[in-house]
């Protein structure tokens, strides 16, 4: 059973109680379970919604709604726990499947055995009602009791990930581990659209944002390269300005300002190596949920490893025609080809007045294509800094404007501006917070010029 899930890490009114009925179905109260069971899991404990239990038995497998194998501390369940959820529980239905719960039961493979049920009116329903020890509870009663476990802060780990201010020994590591396995779960149940940033790119020694900038600063007739830091404090120490303000000191149109980022980024039109890439094709490659990549670089390293690896695909910009038979990389801040095309278009968002064009026009196909992915498909950022201003509006305005928004995920590298440890620990809390409120869920990684702990993380997906 899939859900299209509200993010709920930082948000404890998942479901409305009044007068103690819930007006839900059996689809919503799975998605408002599997989200509370992400808040009240301990270290060590997991769910699974594709667990296949073989019955020797009766010859065939049984996949239950909700899997726990080692139950859930904070809500009682001791020892492997299996959560079935019923719009509306029909008695004559659950005695015909009695011989299933109680071989489950009986020869050890499960130890509890719930049913969260939302209606019925047949009878008067008590726990053990139904032959093979099977618990039986009303959704009102399921809804209330997890709840109240939520805000008494129960669940290992489930104080760190809510920010709470009690103090805990979790190491971050073990956090963004527990973080992982739900953020694999995710990516393997529901669509997934990867974001793509400079960072990604720099892992295959491209140029980061700056070093272009700066790299533009050689056909410069009055700056050179080491004039950067003195253009970048004229410009407010701010990129989008100093980008604007390079393209002054060229005094080039945009066409050459396209030809010389190509020189800079396909020197001697040579090829570039990176595990990091490598690997995220790799997940394109093995996942049918992951629908898209959304990339803010003008290079075509995602696609290039593509075809290398034998998967059809194709870039998407502005204007370009729709291949609905390959897989798609969106190029939303344009893109800038490895060779000197003759479609090779202008139009890519480098400086200050790009980006208000891009503000400016609310149904540009850029943020149409950004605001789609962000509002019906789980998001997973790579690479990225975060910092782009369109960006934290898009997420700001899908995380605000949808009443089914779904979890996003973005990989950071784990360093601070501060030497303190005290310091440094309060500001990752902080901007773990600051990111919860645009709907990202931080997952660390020990960053290092060659991005080795990061492909490394992402291979768990692949695996699992």
């Amino acid at each position: 059973m899939g859900y299209n899930r509200k993010n709920v890490l930082f948000d404890l009114s998942i479901v409305d109680v009044d007068n103690d009925h819930i007006v839900l179905n059996d689809v919503s109260l799975g998605r408002w379970i599997v989200d509370a069971l992400n808040l009240l899991l301990s270290l060590g404990e997991s769910y699974d919604l594709a667990k296949e239990i073989p019955i020797k038995q009766l010859g065939f497998s049984y996949i239950p709604t909700i899997y726990l194998p080692k139950g859930c501390d904070a809500l009682g369940l001791k020892g492997i726990t299996i959560i079935e959820i019923r719009n509306n529980l029909l008695y004559d239905t659950e005695i015909q499947h009695s011989e299933i719960y109680r071989l489950l039961i009986n020869e050890g493979i499960v130890d509890n055995l719930l049913i969260v049920y939302i209606n019925s009116n047949q009878f008067s329903i008590k726990d053990g009602n139904i032959p093979g020890r099977v618990r039986l509870i009303n959704a009102v009663t399921f809804v209330t009791q997890a709840k109240e476990a939520i805000k008494a802060g129960r669940g290992g780990v489930n104080a760190a990930l809510r920010g709470e201010k009690q103090k805990s020994n979790i190491s971050w590591e073990a956090i963004r581990n527990e973080r992982l396995k739900i953020a694999i779960n995710d990516f393997n149940r529901f669509d997934s659209v990867l974001f793509a940033g400079a960072g990604v790119s720099a892992s295959a020694k491209l140029p980061d944002w700056q070093s272009l900038l700066k790299n533009l600063l050689e056909d410069s007739d009055f700056f050179t390269p080491n004039d950067f830091d003195s253009v970048f404090k004229s410009a407010d120490c701010s990129n989008l300005v100093a980008a604007r303000y390079i393209e002054k000191a060229l005094n080039a149109d945009k066409k050459g300002i396209v030809e010389k980022i190509r020189q800079i980024l396909y020197p001697n039109d040579c090829h570039h190596e990176s595990q990091l890439i490598s690997t995220i094709c790799d997940l394109i490659i093995g996942q049918q949920n992951l629908r898209s990549v959304i990339t803010y670089n003008y290079d075509t390293l995602i696609e290039d490893c593509l075809k290398a690896k034998g998967k059809s695909c194709f870039s998407v910009y502005k204007n370009s025609r729709d291949e609905s038979n390959s897989f798609p990389v969106y190029h939303v801040h344009g893109i800038v080809f490895r060779k000197n095309e003759s479609e090779q278009p202008e139009d890519i968002v480098l400086t200050e007045d790009d980006y208000h064009q891009v503000y400016s026009e609310v149904f540009d196909w850029s943020n149409v294509e950004q605001l789609h992915a962000l509002t019906r498909c789980t998001c997973f950022f790579i690479g990225l800094s975060l910092n782009d201003p369109n960006l934290r509006r898009l997420l700001e305005i899908a995380q605000r404007g949808s009443s089914k928004s779904v979890r996003h995920y973005v990989f950071l590298e784990r360093k601070s501006e501060y030497d303190e440890t005290g310091k440094t620990e309060k500001d990752f809390q902080i901007r773990e917070n600051m990111l919860a409120d645009l709907g990202l869920n931080v997952i660390w990684y020990k960053g290092d010029d060659e991005y080795r702990e990061l492909p490394k993380l992402l291979k768990l997906f692949i695996t699992h």
